[in-house]
C-alpha cells in the first residue's frame, strides 16, 4: 500500500527504489520514547487526524 502511494506521487524527492532501504532502517520505539500508532490504510488525511487526536488526548489512546 505504502509502495503504490509513493508511486502516486509525482516531483516528490524519495524514489520507490527507497522504500525498502527505509522500511529496513526503522527502529521500533524505546520505552522511553513517545510514539503513536496509526492505522496507515487509512486516507492521509484521516491519519493526520488520527494522530493529532492522539497527541491531544494521550489518555484516550
Amino acid at each position: 500500500m505504502i509502495a503504490r502511494r509513493l508511486a502516486g506521487r509525482k516531483g516528490r524527492f524519495m524514489p520507490l527504489t527507497l522504500l525498502d532501504s527505509q522500511f529496513a532502517a526503522l527502529e521500533a520505539p524505546g520505552s522511553n520514547d513517545a510514539s503513536v500508532a496509526v492505522d496507515t490504510v487509512r486516507l492521509p488525511g484521516a491519519v493526520v487526524a488520527q494522530i493529532v487526536r492522539r497527541i491531544a488526548h494521550p489518555a484516550n489512546g
